[in-house]
């Protein structure tokens, strides 16, 4: 299976729409990890960072609870 549809939110483990914990789960990193890049990317990139959080937390399928 491709990585791009293991991509999910995961708004089980989430703070807001769960769309850092989904790319840590997809990539298998942490998700204190991906959400610190992410903040990073908001205090020296806003605009794209932003841009890029909204798009996934819209387009990204939820993640199945099993």
């Amino acid at each position: 299976m491709s990585i791009w549809h293991r991509i999910t939110t995961d708004k089980a483990h989430g703070k807001l729409f769960g769309v850092c914990s989904g790319l840590a789960k997809a990539f298998g990193y942490s998700r204190l990890g991906v959400r610190c890049v992410a903040v990073l990317g908001l205090l020296f990139m806003p605009v794209v960072t932003f841009t890029i959080y909204a798009t996934a937390a819209v387009l990204l399928p939820t993640r199945q609870q099993a």
